[in-house]
């Protein structure tokens, strides 16, 4: 899951190509899909938000030397369908991109924001297959594996990612609550442990990497419920050769609203898991001193058939402001996972939302 609710509070006006009276209808994720791939990779004109999200953790080659990335494209539909705008003005939607990376080891964060208009040549994505760009920050299919380029003034990514595990739908037919209402869901499924080589430049120092990958694509018409202030999201690549995607909304009280998740054996079995399933308790408050937001550092993840895990942030201050594009402050950061020993488990990534202030809906 990633935050494909941040933008949606934008698209409340009307289409530009309709009348002030008239709002665009958008497909909703009501029942189990058919996909096709590499087609299902690319853009889903119809659906009113829509990101391809990817985030690793990776070493220096030399000298084992800890990093995360995150790199997230959005697309934000005015109306439901694409058209032709003569203008070189005109837009039909928005894109919006943000990338991070962590430096474990030298207790540095690093991110940035930004977002364009839908144009050929300056924020657009393929229909066809994986093949996303806004300006100069790009995610694109070559060959057998996605070359992943975006940089700011303080850092750079550009990693190349192989085939891992997945295609994997997230929920039957990829279709995924977040919640128990009628058309509460979206389309999403996962590729999971992409062995990923390249470099992060830091600061102007370069360092040689390699690790995994986690790529979420994940489309949808609908915002969070109303009594929903945001999310906990957390995807872990254990060593036992399983994969966990867990996830809970919250109520405006920080109280669970709906959890749920996807584990992957290590034979490549999906199973689906349902609330009663899944314990997901949070510890260690951290208070942000720029956001005054508190975000847990720890949490103790227990599911069914599973032993119970411990995961824990790699670095303390992975939080995004994001004024140049949504505008939402949320925590993005690479985790260790712990067995219950206090043995190294595995390692992922942790999503935390609406703690500064409730998403908008």
């Amino acid at each position: 899951m990633k935050t494909f609710w941040m933008i949606l509070a934008l698209l409340s006006l009307p289409a530009f190509a309709q009348s002030p009276t008239t709002q665009p209808i958008f497909a909703q994720a009501i029942a189990p899909r058919e996909w096709v791939f590499p087609r299902d990779h690319g853009r889903h004109d119809g659906f009113k938000t829509e990101w391809w999200y990817f985030t690793g953790n990776l070493r220096e080659k030399t000298t084992g030397r800890r990093f995360g990335y995150q790199l997230t494209f959005f697309r934000s539909a005015f109306i439901p369908h694409a058209t032709t705008r003569p203008s070189a003005w005109g837009m039909t939607d928005l894109y919006f991109a943000h990338a991070a990376v962590s430096d474990v080891e030298g207790k540095q964060f690093h991110y940035a924001d930004r977002l364009a208009r839908g144009r050929t040549g300056l924020a657009i994505a393929s229909n066809e297959g994986l093949d996303v760009l806004l300006k100069d920050w790009s995610v694109k299919t070559e060959q057998e594996s996605i070359r992943l380029v975006a940089s700011d003034a303080k850092f750079a990514i550009d990693l190349t990612a192989g085939q891992g595990r997945g295609p994997i739908l997230q929920g039957p037919g990829g279709l995924n609550a977040k919640g128990t209402g009628a058309g509460q869901a979206s389309y999403y499924y996962s590729m999971m442990r992409m062995p990923t080589t390249g470099t992060l430049t830091i600061e102007g120092r370069r360092f040689d990497l390699a690790g995994d990958s986690w790529m979420d694509h994940e489309f949808s018409s609908n915002a969070l419920a109303e009594n929903q202030s945001g999310w906990d999201w957390m995807a872990l690549t254990l060593i036992d050769g399983s994969d966990l995607m867990i996830y809970r909304l919250r109520d405006k009280a920080g109280q669970t609203d709906y959890l749920s998740g996807t584990r992957l054996d290590r034979a490549g079995a999906v199973r689906y898991l349902s609330a009663r399933e899944i314990l997901f308790t949070p510890s260690k408050p951290w208070k942000s001193p720029a956001s005054g937001a508190t975000y847990p550092q720890e949490w103790r993840v227990t599911v069914n058939g599973m032993t119970p895990l411990t995961v824990r942030t790699r670095l303390t201050n992975q939080e995004l402001q994001t004024p140049n594009s949504t505008d939402v402050t949320y925590y993005e950061g690479a985790v260790e996972v712990l067995d219950d020993k206090g043995a190294a488990a595995g390692e992922g990534y942790l999503e935390m939302t609406g703690y500064a202030k409730a998403l908008p809906k």
